[in-house]
């Protein structure tokens, strides 16, 4: 077989030869063309200076779209919510955020995470990525986001989730003089920290001549300690226990904790020297840095001379739950100390000129970006053997893996040796120039509102280097001591947890004296030794994309008689990449020679027509509908398609000759895959709104998604051309998939039960999200055999909810928010005969914000994150699996607690103030 199967479903054979061979969202820079010309004043925004007006807002930039978009945009300088742009965009319907280290992280649109970002409408990325984080966006410096649902042939070309547009502040958007800002104190509870932040923005504009000039400039400075605790099992489950019972053999203590520092810088000049004609130049400074301070320690749960006191799982006497074991094999741990930081710079000039019904837009942008990380870590071990005491599953509280060491002094160096050291050095760079022009003429034909057309061209260059290196010292048994850091007991972490780990702290080197030793560490462990660790070629990679879109879309509106109507837009957009990827190859020989390196060069060229139809159905102005046509495509990160790839040495033993062919004859090999292709996507969506009120509405949407090419990590079969049998890790193109799934929406204040004061908003989201993935699972008379799955999408739910209670009167502003999200797939792994999968149980959040108006210019506020506290968790399950086929009814299943992480809760307290 059956390779060709393979290759027709993720272009694996051309990896295999890259192994083997030498070889604002709109262009224009502004909201929906109905968004912009509806002036403010008629609420085509989401305004926040009173929640009342803001939900007013909120359903008219619905109701005046021909797309489904949401947004949420400040009228006063300084006065959008919230800390970071993460934050301030789960208050938008359809809206969710994964919160880790004390922040909105992730974000989700619709339950997705497949979403492009753009700022002012270019696209804006960190270092060698083709994304930037929302939360690097503080929001004090911004004037709105816009959540991009569905697609037209004016945007930039989204994602399956759609696109999400941060918008900044210019100058012209004030009519005089203004300075506001910002100041407050974070509490993090697990880290038991405070932490400054601040940020101001000063803005103003004179006559000059005929015309007048702009200038606006904002500061933003935020910090963050931060401390997430995990209590784990292993991903693992092993025989070995007691009575021939299987259990996962080792248990975790990890600590994520860091200090994290953003600042920030943004600016603009705008230049309207006559009516119709205007001129602007704008920069962003973005930066990053973060001092990871991570540590663990892991206590194996075998290799001990007996078990004592098992208990087994309830109903299976096959699974051991806990025990005693006696002198099991030495723990080891590990305390690390990463330097992170991250640079982001873009410039831009741009203009405009209007006149009649045409107007013209041009911009020209150029983003450079730099990441730089160091990790250095410093491995230690137990120096004599232990009784370890260990639950899998613990029976109060969160359950989850707890163990105890009875009789251990965790604050005794003598009780510590020295195992090893691990450093790396990494960075990556990405740079581009782009630029685009957008024409709109508005006709005065019955039908047809306005002709729009534009064109956009980006050069990109992106670039990633890394290396690491690792000493093991255990060896020498030198004692933990004897390492030039200075030690501690750290401050322990799972405040609030239930249960507790039974040693949540141990000695332990501090982060500022790994990080201030780092010379005397390599020269303790390599004499001579200096210089963090080279660039590994097999690491290191360059990328060049040329990027050419040119779209066209008219404008219609059509009567339907009476109040009813018809209007949207219809357009076409191609675009097309030309990427230059190259690399290096590493083959190893068979035996000890050096391996061969080999520079690797790929072209590729990617190219779509992209069409779009949009339709808004007025039925009445209370009650109206929509439809929706796209099509899209997501281009692959650099990093999958980085030509580089390492292939190990072959087996000589003889094995090829033998049928089938033994797991272990294999050669492998890993890398990236130059021959990914874009993710496509066919996109359907409707929707029914129904506008009760000035500030209510309900409305219910259904889309569907017809795609093919997600890009996931796997391992497949081929042969080299010698004829030696092969498995490459790499990423690869999956086969066709789907999701489809409705959302349903609505918010009111509660003046029909005559409480004005109150208010509630809130979004169910349902999603069905599927796809083909091509797996190795066996040998067909000594051939490889490749299965197909159809499986759920990773890290997507079925169900997703946002609730929010709020309550407005007399300068009190008090928002409560509760988001929940159903289990989620994190792996899907294939080992051996063993299916291994982990889900992400439930999710739940609450949050509080509280703010009041002192005076019309000074505002306290505070805000309350994970008030509840509820740890994030999963499940691990291993399924047996004959031949490495699929499931069979029956076969034996293993399922346990995998992770149990207590996440950062935060209290700030601060003052808002403008002039």
């Amino acid at each position: 077989m059956r390779l060709r199967t393979l290759i027709r479903c993720s272009g694996s054979a051309a990896a295999i030869m890259l192994a083997a061979a030498p070889a604002w969202a709109q262009e224009g820079g502004t909201p929906a063309p109905e968004a912009q010309q509806t002036p403010a004043a008629e609420g085509d925004e989401i305004v926040i200076s009173g929640y009342r007006q803001s939900l007013e807002s909120q359903q008219n930039i619905r109701r005046n779209s021909t797309q489904i978009v949401d947004a949420i945009v400040a009228e006063d300088i300084g006065k959008l919510p919230d800390i970071t742009v993460s934050d301030t965009a789960a208050r938008i319907p359809g809206v969710q955020v994964e919160r880790g280290g004390g922040e909105a992280g992730r974000v989700l649109v619709r339950g997705l995470p497949d979403f492009v970002t753009t700022y002012n409408g270019r696209e804006i990325f960190t270092a060698e990525t083709r994304s930037v984080a929302l939360q690097d966006f503080p929001s004090g410096a911004i004037g709105a986001i816009e959540v991009y649902k569905t697609s037209t042939a004016n945007l930039v070309e989204p994602g399956l989730a759609g696109l999400i547009n941060v918008r900044s502040r210019r100058p012209f958007d004030f009519a005089d003089f203004h300075v506001a800002g910002s100041a407050w104190m974070t509490y993090t509870y697990q880290a038991r920290d405070y932490n400054p932040n601040a940020n101001i923005m000063v803005s103003d504009r004179w006559d000059v001549g005929g015309g007048e000039i702009g200038a606006l400039l904002g500061l933003s400075y935020t910090s963050m300690h931060y401390r997430d605790s995990t209590r784990s099992n292993t991903d693992f489950v092993a025989g070995g226990g007691p009575g021939g019972t299987q259990f996962p053999d080792i248990q975790r203590v990890t600590y994520d904790e860091g200090d994290r520092e953003r600042p920030s810088v943004n600016g603009a000049i705008q230049w309207r020297p006559s009516p119709g004609l205007e001129f602007y130049v704008e920069g962003l400074y973005q930066g990053f840095r973060n001092k990871l301070s991570s540590r663990e320690m892991e206590a194996a749960l075998w290799g001990g001379s007996g078990f004592s006191n098992a208990v087994t799982v309830p109903d299976r006497p096959d699974l051991l739950e806990s025990a005693t074991v006696t002198n099991p094999r030495r723990v080891q741990g590990y305390q690390g100390g990463t330097y992170n930081t991250t640079d982001t710079y873009q410039f831009a000039v741009g203009g405009s000129f209007e006149t009649g019904g045409l107007k013209i837009t041009a911009d020209v942008a150029r983003t450079d970006s730099t990441f730089t990380g160091s990790t250095a870590s410093v491995d230690y071990a137990f120096a004599g053997p232990q009784t370890i005491v260990f639950d899998t599953n613990a029976d109060s509280g969160d359950g989850g893996a707890v163990f105890s060491i009875p009789g251990f002094d965790a604050s005794n160096p003598a009780n510590y040796v020295y195992r090893g050291f691990y450093e790396e050095a990494q960075q990556a760079k990405g740079k581009d120039w782009q630029a685009r022009v957008d024409v709109t003429y508005e006709t005065e034909m019955p039908w047809v509102k306005a002709f729009e057309a534009g064109i956009r061209y980006t050069d990109r260059d992106a670039r990633r280097e890394f290396g690491n290196r690792y000493f093991d010292r255990e060896g020498d048994r030198r004692p933990f001591s004897a390492v030039p850091l200075t030690y501690e007991l750290f401050d322990a972490g799972f405040r609030g947890a239930d249960p507790q780990p039974g040693i949540v702290t141990w000695l332990s080197p501090t982060y500022d004296s790994i990080r201030a030793n780092l010379a005397q560490l390599r020269e303790f462990n390599q004499p001579g030794l200096t210089g963090a660790p080279p660039a590994d070629p097999q690491q290191t990679w360059e990328a060049n994309e040329k990027h050419f879109a040119a779209y066209a879309q008219l404008r219609y509106e059509i009567p339907l008689g009476g109040e009813a109507s018809i209007d949207g837009t219809i357009g076409l957009r191609y675009a097309r990449s030309d990427l230059d990827l190259s690399g290096t190859r590493l083959l190893l020989p068979a035996g000890d020679a050096p391996g061969v390196q080999t520079p690797t060069a790929v072209e590729r060229k990617f190219e779509a027509w992209l069409p779009n139809i949009n339709a808004r159905i007025r039925f009445t102005p209370q009650i109206q509908a929509r439809l929706a046509f796209t099509e899209t495509q997501t281009r692959p990160n650099f990093i999958d398609l980085r030509a580089s790839a390492t292939l190990d040495r072959p087996n000589t033993n003889g094995c090829l000759s033998e049928t089938p062919i033994p797991d272990g004859c294999y050669r492998t090999g890993n890398g990236g895959n130059p021959f990914l292709n874009p993710l496509t996507s066919r996109n359907y969506d409707a929707a029914l709104e129904y506008y009760f009120s000035r500030n209510g509405f309900v409305s219910v949407s259904v889309f569907h998604r017809d795609m093919e090419g997600f890009i996931e990590g796997n391992t497949f079969t081929g042969t080299l051309p010698d004829g030696t049998p092969l498995r490459l890790g790499s990423p690869i193109n999956a086969g066709k998939g789907r999701i489809r799934g409705f959302e349903i929406q609505g918010s009111t204040f509660l003046d029909f039960i005559g409480l004005p004061q109150f208010g509630l908003q809130g979004n169910v989201t349902n999603l069905d999200a599927r796809s083909d993935f091509s797996y190795d699972d066996a040998q067909l008379n000594g051939s490889p055999l490749i299965r197909t799955v159809n499986r759920e999408l990773l890290f997507v739910s079925d169900w997703s909810l946002n609730a929010a209670a709020f309550y407005e009167a007399n300068g009190l502003y008090a928002r409560l928010a509760y988001n929940w999200r159903s289990a989620f797939p994190l792996t899907y792994q294939r080992r051996g005969d063993h299916l291994y999968t982990e889900e992400a149980d439930p999710v739940k959040r609450l949050d509080l914000s509280v703010s009041y108006d002192v005076m019309p210019a000074v505002t306290v506020f505070g805000d309350w994150t994970n008030i509840l506290g509820d740890p994030f968790s999963s499940t691990l399950t291993r399924t047996n699996t004959v031949g490495n086929a699929l499931p069979a009814a029956g076969a034996f299943t293993a399922t346990y607690p995998r992770v149990v992480r207590y996440e950062e809760s935060t209290l700030t307290v601060g003052i808002r103030f403008r002039l």
